[in-house]
């Protein structure tokens, strides 16, 4: 009796029903807004002012897709993503709607990243990949909300957490490498990790470590061209950019041909992108290479800070260092190790 009295004092909370005339709308347009917040997000030129950056930029990817197809799936149906099935759903998804929206996703992210060539940023096959595994672990996520076994709840789940592994493994290793990049600062460049080449850009020519010369360590960056290019070459695209404490520069280059050559060296700031990369608005030198004769090059930092015509190089913002032969009339190899910086 006094538990019949106190259930009238006390009555159990009633879930409201559910109006049938919910503005649908409103999620719909959701889901049309994340499509849209996604494509800006992937073809907007951010400024990346660092190799970190980068990085960082690629390790968002697959986390990214993945939040993205979970917002949708949740959206149309918020039971597929974890919530109460008491929530009320636009479209019940099933197995074969979670792919067929996975593949609407994959098809945006491949579309977006092809339009980035056109708004100056770099298309990457690495990014698709990431982009994939997102999209494809939001949706092992949403059918391990539909098993009703633990074992197999948990095991499809686990696919989930692989998948972002695997697309996070090599940002997470080049983000390491760039720590190592700055414990190592002055010294630009040993390549003794592999991962240092991914600092370097060819131009006109191919280049790997090798082990057939060096002077510090074991390996060198050797850079390969061929007769007939205009400037076959290197670029360091991702130095530690702040050089103002510095008095030089200083490198070891080997020529291994018979024939002598001429290197060019250019250094430029983040400014120098103003000026049309004109050629009076960075610094330039040449070197002879000897044949089968190793080279001490010695640049003083005072020059290449009044190198510009009209204004001074801004130290502290170093974007790149250019190695190259001016139109080579024969195949040309030439070979670079211990690039640092000094302090006299």
């Amino acid at each position: 009796m006094e538990a019949a009295e106190s259930a009238m004092t006390h009555p159990e909370p009633v879930l409201a029903p559910i109006s049938s005339n919910q503005p649908y709308w409103v999620r719909l347009l959701s889901v049309g807004g994340v499509a849209c917040l996604l494509s800006i997000v992937l073809l907007f030129p951010f400024p990346q002012s660092g190799r970190h950056w980068t990085e960082l930029f690629n390790l968002a990817h697959a986390p990214s897709f993945l939040l993205a197809y979970l917002l949708v799936v949740g959206l149309f149906d918020p039971s597929c993503i974890g919530f109460p099935k008491s929530w009320h759903r636009i479209l019940p998804l099933g197995a074969g709607r979670l792919i067929v929206l996975a593949s609407v996703l994959l098809v945006l992210g491949v579309a977006c990243e092809m339009l980035q060539g056109f708004v100056g940023r770099s298309p990457s096959v690495s990014d698709v990949i990431a982009n994939g595994c997102g999209v494809v672990a939001g949706m092992f996520w949403c059918l391990s909300r539909h098993c009703r076994a633990r074992a197999c709840r948990t095991g499809v789940s686990l696919i989930t957490v692989g998948l972002l592994i695997a697309a996070s493994w090599s940002p997470i290793f080049e983000l390491y490498d760039c720590y190592l990049q700055h414990q190592d600062f002055p010294l630009l460049a040993s390549f003794e990790r592999p991962r240092e080449m991914h600092m370097w850009y060819s131009h006109e020519a191919a280049i790997h470590r090798t082990t057939t010369w060096s002077t510090q360590g074991s390996a060198s960056l050797c850079v390969r061209g061929s007769a007939g290019t205009e400037y076959p070459g290197a670029k360091l695209q991702w130095p530690i950019n702040n050089w103002n404490e510095a008095t030089a520069l200083e490198m070891d280059v080997f020529n291994p041909g018979d024939t002598p050559l001429k290197l060019s060296i250019s250094i430029a700031d983040r400014l120098h992108a103003a000026s049309g990369n004109a050629t009076t608005d960075r610094f330039g030198t040449s070197v002879e290479l000897l044949p089968v004769k190793d080279v001490h090059i010695r640049i003083e930092l005072a020059d290449v800070r009044n190198a510009p015509a009209s204004r001074r190089m801004d130290m502290t913002r170093i974007e790149s260092l250019n190695l190259f032969i001016v139109r080579p009339e024969t195949d040309v190899v030439f070979m670079v190790d211990n690039l640092r910086l000094v302090t006299d």
